[in-house]
């Protein structure tokens, strides 16, 4: 099972206090598909071991889980 961390939780635990972003910003993102996240009701949720595994690099991310196209 997917473990989830709420959007407080990932500002608080992923960003600096003066490099962190609102939580409409990490809402955005998670809407977007920048970072891997679940929507359950109205609230979203990061799929925090999935975003660990991803470089940010879309390319990279094909390779490296060998998903070669």
């Amino acid at each position: 099972m997917d473990k989830l961390m709420s959007i407080a939780e990932y500002r608080e635990e992923r960003f600096t206090p003066a490099s962190m972003p609102t939580r409409q910003t990490v809402a955005r993102w998670c809407s977007d598909g920048d970072i891997p996240a679940k929507q359950i009701g109205s609230k979203w949720f990061i799929l925090i071991e999935q975003e660990q595994q991803e470089t940010g690099d879309p390319l990279v991310d094909r390779i490296l889980n060998n998903e070669c196209a």
